[in-house]
């Protein structure tokens, strides 16, 4: 069996989750394709068996990028399930990955979600302070995460067996009316840039490496000049807060960012993906 796992992520954290989740079905002898949502995301659906899809939480949300994206997708009435990762409080994250998929998608299996902590820098302790000791997933979820994968497998059996098959209700994540309201105001793409800040290139410290315009940025907010410095359209910019975290040598900066420490407690989930 083969399953696809659609992942958006700024700075690893939801990468790390889904890579807990594959383990699961990995250990039943499936291959697991992990699959990075970005804006020119191009993937046939076709050869799998299952799709999983999941994102990190917006401010009660998931990204509009990420259900933009998801709603031009066909994911070929494939059963699907969700997953996502926030702060504690994952809000309509779920649902909203539920309503960009159903058109397309088949039965949804269920969902999962995994707690860590927020990955905007300007929030981060201060430079002159100690690094945090925990700002990883909680261990309980990544344990969850892999057992998470039996789950889906039993309830896929579960449909096959059954000539006729209802939606199972439980399945499906709820819709919460309070955070959809805070969402309406709260959640669009510029004000997600905002938690980053106007970036600029410390050319000291640059590499010319290109990883933040080739493999962190998924929104292709960042291009690379002939001289290959790191150049950004902020009209792009989701707020994934990627670039400030994971820039190996934290040459791109914010005036908001630059004096706290860089969340890349899971850097190598997106710098060594495609490798």
């Amino acid at each position: 069996m083969k399953v696809a796992l659609l992942f958006f992520s700024g700075t690893g954290i939801t990468a790390n989750f889904a890579t807990e989740i594959a383990k699961g079905f990995q250990y039943h002898k499936n291959v697991v394709d992990l699959i990075r949502i970005k804006s020119d995301l191009q993937v046939d659906l076709t050869k799998y068996d299952i799709v999983g899809i999941g994102s990190q939480t917006y401010s009660f949300r998931a990204p509009r990028l990420v259900t933009r994206i998801l709603h031009h997708q066909d994911f070929q009435k494939k059963p699907f399930f969700l997953f996502c990762t926030s702060g504690g409080m994952p809000g309509n994250t779920l649902w909203n990955l539920y309503k960009s998929v159903k058109r397309t998608g088949g039965y949804c299996l269920g969902f999962i979600d995994g707690i860590g902590i927020t990955n905007i820098r300007s929030w981060m302790p201060k430079l002159s302070s100690p690094k945090p000791k925990f700002w990883g997933l909680n261990h309980g979820d990544c344990e969850q995460a892999q057992q998470f994968g039996n789950l889906i497998l039993d309830r896929l059996e579960k449909i096959k067996n059954l000539s006729s098959f209802s939606k199972n209700k439980k399945w499906i994540p709820n819709f919460q009316i309070v955070t959809s309201i805070w969402s309406i105001f709260f959640t669009w793409r510029w004000e997600m840039a905002l938690t980053v800040g106007l970036k600029h290139v410390d050319k000291s410290k640059c590499k010319m490496c290109g990883l933040c315009a080739t493999t962190i940025c998924p929104s292709g907010a960042i291009t690379l000049t002939v001289s290959k410095i790191p150049k950004f359209n902020e009209w792009k910019c989701v707020g994934c807060n990627g670039c400030v975290n994971l820039c190996p040598t934290t040459a791109i900066w914010s005036i908001r960012s630059k004096n706290h420490h860089p969340y890349d407690h899971y850097n190598k989930s997106i710098i060594n993906f495609d490798l």
